[in-house]
């Protein structure tokens, strides 16, 4: 007679490990149409991962404004008339210096204005500052610059256009077009040699193009006065100058100003490492953070949120107080304010609101040791809030990577992964990154236009006082106040894609 033979106990026990959770997910799936198994089916399997690890995989695979769409790209592509092969117009820009706010709305420009002219296009690239001195920032005085991965994801943007603007033939690099010695000697173009006419807002003149509506015309006169039919020889390359904030992001309606800076992703090591960070934040203080959606849509959150971001900009390269005898400020540079004035406007907003057990995340490119940010986490401890940096979050290893893997501007964008999913962040206008947040928190959380009354307005052209403290600010939403009064802040607000 032959006998079963029974599992050792080893054996039993891998068993009844895979049979627990299979006949848990049966008896979840019963009774469930198709399209629920399918999303029961993911929520099931998910109790059974690693919570940080299904954290950070959450953050990766999903943004604060959920999946890009691309009508509004596909419908302006659709309405542009390109220039056809056997007469083609190649457009390479010049590599944007600076931070992220400032690098990222260049990009943009780059390719808004090949779309305008109807131009193939060479991936913009980025110009990375001195290590050694992070105020020069051409330091590196490469004429190609670094490529757009840099920064940003080249994926997500090649997948993107390709998908919603095929009619704009894209190169990752004008080294796929070696072939073509006619690139060679581009033309170079300014937006500046196209047009003079700038608008001039509540008396304010700013860098935004009074008629855009223009460019097209105005390039195709300068293209046939600079470069005449009987000289050119195709493919023809036109160069474009530095241009940061001219182009009106209004322009081309509000769902594609939306849209439209989306297509430049952080790139997916950084985004890691902030995930990482946040996942250290709720564990620690025990936030309520979901990575798939961002912060919460709690109203009684809104005034006091436990989690504050402030971006405290003293660092090196931003100018000192002008000490010019007309009071400008140096000419290479835009006037920041001191630590006084920016700590004051942050330490007020804590003073004035009531969270118990309340965090603030400093984003800065100082070092905790540094005096500026033991005096403000000194100041914070006094109101009974925790200060915290990016790398009090992380863990050493990722530390590591951060200070020796990254450069002073690539640590930037762990701050701003961080900072758009904070409850309420604060920042000074002068700064680029502070508005892309502020901007594109309005859009994914519903401030700015979207708000309730005077006091969620968003944008205050004429810069107003808080009526709870001092100080001047240009920008309140739910999620988001900026503080200050400068006219160069006009032309970010209008010419930044978030």
């Amino acid at each position: 007679m032959i006998r079963p033979k029974l599992l050792d106990s080893p054996r039993l026990v891998r068993f009844a490990k895979y049979l627990a959770p299979a006949l848990l997910l049966l008896y979840f799936l019963s009774d469930l149409e198709e399209n629920q198994v399918r999303d029961r089916y993911a929520e099931v399997l998910r109790s059974f991962k690693d919570e940080k690890k299904l954290f950070v995989s959450d953050l990766l695979e999903n943004e604060v404004d959920g999946r890009f769409e691309g009508a509004e790209l596909a419908r302006l592509c659709i309405g542009r008339e390109w220039h056809p092969d056997d007469k083609a117009l190649i457009l390479t820009c010049a590599p944007m210096p600076g931070g992220v706010g400032e690098v990222k709305n260049g990009l943009l420009h780059c390719i808004r204005f090949a779309i305008e002219i109807g131009a193939q296009l060479v991936l913009p690239r980025i110009t990375r500052r001195s290590p050694a001195d992070i105020s020069n920032l051409h330091g590196e005085q490469q004429a190609k610059g670094q490529p757009l991965d840099y920064m940003f994801s080249s994926e997500h943007l090649l997948t993107s256009l390709q998908a919603h603007c095929p009619q704009m033939r894209v190169y990752r690099s004008l080294d796929d077009l070696y072939d073509k010695p006619s690139l060679l000697k581009p033309l170079p173009v300014s937006m500046s040699q196209l047009t003079g006419e700038v608008a001039v807002i509540n008396d304010t003149s700013t860098t935004i193009l009074a008629n855009p509506q223009n460019v097209t015309r105005l390039f195709a006169e300068f293209y046939e006065r600079e470069l005449p039919l009987e000289k050119r020889h195709y493919p023809v390359r036109v160069d474009m100058q530095e241009t940061v904030f001219t182009w009106p992001a209004h322009y081309d309606g509000e769902e594609f100003r939306r849209d439209f800076g989306r297509l430049l992703r952080v790139r997916d090591d950084v985004r890691l490492l902030a995930a990482s960070g946040l996942w250290e934040l709720a564990r620690r203080f025990g936030l309520q953070l979901d990575p798939r959606r961002g912060i919460s849509h709690n109203p009684a959150q809104d005034k006091n949120s436990r989690f504050v971001g402030a971006h405290l900009r003293t660092e090196k390269d931003v100018a000192p107080p002008p000490t010019y005898g007309d009071g400008s400020p140096p000419s290479d540079r835009p006037f920041f304010p001191g630590y006084d004035a920016q700590a004051t406007y942050f330490l007020d907003y804590l003073s004035a609101s009531e969270a118990p057990g309340r965090v603030v995340y400093l984003a800065t490119g100082l070092h905790g040791e540094d005096a500026d940010v033991r005096r403000f986490t000194a100041k914070a401890a006094e109101l009974g809030a925790n200060v915290v940096t990016k790398r009090d979050v992380l863990a050493p290893g990722e530390v590591a990577v951060l200070n020796n893997g990254l450069t002073w501007d690539q640590r930037s964008l762990v701050d701003y992964e961080i900072m758009l999913r904070a409850g309420f962040v604060l920042g000074i206008v002068e700064s680029s990154f502070a508005w892309n947040l502020a901007l594109r928190r309005g859009n994914a959380y519903g401030g700015g236009g979207n708000g309730v009354g005077a006091e969620y307005g968003g944008f205050l052209a004429v810069p107003s006082a808080d009526p709870e403290k001092p100080g001047m600010m240009m920008w309140q939403d739910r999620y988001s106040k900026l503080f200050g009064d400068s006219d160069r802040a006009m032309s970010m607000y209008y010419g930044m894609w978030p």
